[in-house]
């Protein structure tokens, strides 16, 4: 009961204070890309002035102390914004750091993708230079082979006997 008594008795200089504090923590946590989320932005809006006045029947002391004007003039608890607030940079942070870690393994995976066709270049001409010397040896055998065809065909009986011992 006394923590909710001394929040509803939080003066609006108390309010600015812990609102300038957690703006600064939460810069520090932010990364730069999200900085500009919450930077104010120039006067290049043509919004009538009077829509960011409070509503005429406003009286500070009718309205519970904690609590501010937001978005469409509705009530706001200030801790419950400040808390989203908090919240929301952190889910942002999280985001960031998830993307950051999907972009390195991109980049390790680029990099293994590139290992792996520069391994797999290198053992295409493995095989390219294995078929040349297959076919040079091949074309050398079959030339050979014409060859003893062609003693053979000639007749030398002796030469004969050797060219049968060399091909069994």
């Amino acid at each position: 009961m006394r923590s909710r008594s001394s929040k509803a008795k939080r003066t609006f200089d108390d309010l600015d204070e812990s609102i300038q504090k957690i703006s600064g923590e939460d810069v520090e946590m932010m990364s730069e890309r999200r900085r500009a989320l919450f930077e104010p932005l120039g006067p290049n809006s043509v919004k009538a002035f009077d829509s960011f006045l409070p509503p005429p029947d406003f009286e500070e002391a009718s309205y519970p102390r904690g609590w501010v004007i937001g978005k469409k003039r509705k009530l706001v608890n200030v801790d419950v914004v400040e808390s989203m607030r908090r919240i929301a940079v952190q889910e942002m942070n999280r985001k960031d750091r998830e993307i950051e870690g999907l972009n390195e393994q991109l980049e390790e995976d680029a990099r293994t993708m590139e290992h792996l066709q520069m391994e797999l270049q290198q053992e295409r001409q493995k095989r390219m230079q294995a078929e040349r010397e297959k076919a040079t040896l091949k074309a050398q055998a079959d030339m050979l082979m014409t060859m003893l065809n062609e003693l053979e065909e000639e007749g030398d009986p002796e030469q004969l006997d050797d060219c049968q011992v060399i091909n069994n």
